[in-house]
């Protein structure tokens, strides 16, 4: 080997201080001899040792990061860490050093030290919109006894116009054909990939309104094209003027409700759909019977489903269809709904955000009658007392529930649109992206932490399962060896850097198996060296 590489592997190691047999130091907190591990490369060749770069020096019981500043007339200037066998801090020291030692050469292992590296995850999956939208309209999830299963209008209209041109056509029921339309993203061969559910609800107080709801549909292309399969569906519609016909209508919603995601379960396979993780969601009387879907169980059932005056329309699961497939609900998108028993969400550890205006007169956001701003003498003799956003939120929480609930101030119903009718692009957009969030954090699941060894505190690792990829960066440290298979990291700390973190950022494995993408995290860690 030629005098240059003497210099300067000499100059590397020597003026370091490193001596005695060669060990390795770099990964667990060995104090005996063992094989060195696979290194990235050995430097090798005639070379001067660049200017700036840190060299990682393994040399008897000791490892060394050297920098050289500078090489002026044979002069070598620059700073080094040493690492002790034992140890998981270093301290950096100054040196100058002659070049003439050429001859005290000693064995040792040389590299670059180079940090693997690291990138933030953009987990768009479940997250960000990445896919186009392909919309499979009017499937037929079942057939039901009703009025009519969509009427074009909103509750803006007043309830006594809702009820004025739909009196004519609750005189007679007939079989109604219950309709859904499935949004799914544009993926080649989607039946061979488990995505998550969303099942979306429109409002209009059980009377009217139809599954291309404007709100509803948004939605669903919203989650369509972040990966989900969303579903917005029809349920029965009408009713005769009287506290009794409007609680079975209501209950009917709920029995199509739950005939339409029986349906989904049972054709999971030709829809793409993950059956371990549903969602709910709708708006004013779809938010209701998303709540119902939910929480509510035969027992809770209203006294006005069967009786001396009325068909008996049977059990929650009984209606709409033959199927028996079964379900849990990971969450509800509660938007301007209610409930008229809060004990009924003791039945289902199922999560809920919530969207309400503090000024609502159609559905309260407190407690009390709906339609509280026409008379509310009629809201009484017409509804059952409800409670809704604020005293479901409250309630949510008291018994272990994941809750969000987000209050618009001074407003009223209908978020998404402004008191004229016209759209409300914020609102719209603050239920939207505030319910992404939600639904992700209901699939990520628990989040990944950063976990120390007991026996070795050099050694960091991720404690989760199903995580498929991590990169790892540190501050105020160096990562003296990265195990790719275990994902496992071995940091050793500068003890006068002002700061010692730990980063990392990784995916977790689809639940369906596949090799795509799953949902990202990004964590850190702190690190006080006085407790290490």
């Amino acid at each position: 080997m030629k005098n240059s590489i003497y210099i300067a592997l000499i100059a590397l190691l020597l003026l370091a201080g490193c001596k005695g047999d060669v060990t390795d130091t770099s990964g667990e907190a060995r104090k005996t001899a063992t094989e060195l591990p696979e290194l990235p490369y050995i430097l090798e060749g005639d070379y001067t040792p660049d200017t700036g770069v840190m060299y990682k020096v393994i040399i008897g019981g000791d490892t060394c990061f050297v920098v050289i500043d500078s090489i002026v007339d044979n002069q070598l200037y620059g700073y080094y860490y040493q690492l002790f066998a034992g140890s998981d801090c270093v301290e950096r020291k100054e040196f100058t050093h002659d070049a003439h030692w050429k001859n005290q050469r000693k064995d040792a292992l040389v590299y670059i030290y180079q940090e693997p590296e690291f990138h933030f995850k953009n987990d768009s999956l479940y997250r960000l919109p990445h896919y186009k939208v392909r919309v499979t309209s009017d499937i037929e999830y079942g057939q039901a006894l009703g009025y009519w299963t969509s009427m074009p209008g909103t509750e803006e209209m007043g309830y006594l116009q809702i009820l004025g041109d739909g009196i004519l056509n609750s005189i007679v029921r007939t079989t109604q054909s219950l309709k859904m339309d499935v949004y799914q993203p544009d993926i080649e061969n989607v039946d061979q990939y488990r995505n998550p559910l969303v099942l979306l609800l429109h409002g209009g107080g059980f009377y009217v309104g139809d599954k291309r709801d404007s709100l509803i549909s948004g939605l669903c292309r919203h989650f369509a094209s972040m990966g989900y399969v969303a579903v917005s569906a029809n349920y029965r519609l009408g009713f005769l003027p009287s506290k009794g016909e409007i609680a079975r209508t209501g209950f009917m919603a709920l029995q199509d409700a739950h005939a339409a995601l029986r349906y989904l379960v049972d054709h999971a396979g030709q829809y793409g759909i993950d059956t371990s993780s549903i969602f709910v969601g709708g708006a004013s009387a779809g938010a209701i019977t998303s709540l119902n879907l939910a929480f509510m169980r035969d027992d809770d059932r209203p006294k006005a489903i069967s009786g001396k005056r009325w068909r008996d329309l049977g059990t929650i699961a009984s209606s709409g269809n033959s199927s028996r497939a079964t379900f849990r609900i990971k969450a509800v998108a509660n938007m301007w709904g209610a409930l008229t028993s809060l004990n009924m969400l003791k039945n289902s550890k199922t999560d809920i955000v919530s969207f309400h205006g503090d000024a609502d007169q159609v559905v309260p956001y407190d407690n009390g009658y709906p339609f509280n701003d026409m008379s509310i003498k009629l809201g009484k003799r017409m509804f059952d007392r409800m409670y809704g956003s604020m005293q479901i939120d409250k309630r949510a929480r008291e018994l272990g529930l994941h809750s969000e609930l987000n209050t618009f101030p001074g407003e009223g119903h209908s978020l998404h649109r402004n008191p004229d009718g016209t759209w409300n692009q914020k609102n719209f957009e603050f239920i939207r992206d505030k319910m992404t969030a939600f639904f992700y954090e209901e699939l990520r699941g628990k989040p990944p932490v950063i976990e120390n060894d007991r026996d070795n505190p050099r050694l960091f690792y991720i404690d989760k399962e199903g995580v498929s990829e991590v990169e790892w960066k540190v501050e105020g440290g160096f990562i003296v060896r990265y195990d790719f298979l275990s994902m496992r990291i071995w940091v050793v700390w500068d003890s006068n850097a002002p700061r010692h973190r730990i980063y990392a950022s990784g995916l977790n494995a689809m639940p369906d198996g596949s090799d795509r993408q799953g949902a990202g995290f990004d964590i850190k860690r702190d690190i006080d060296l006085q407790k290490q």
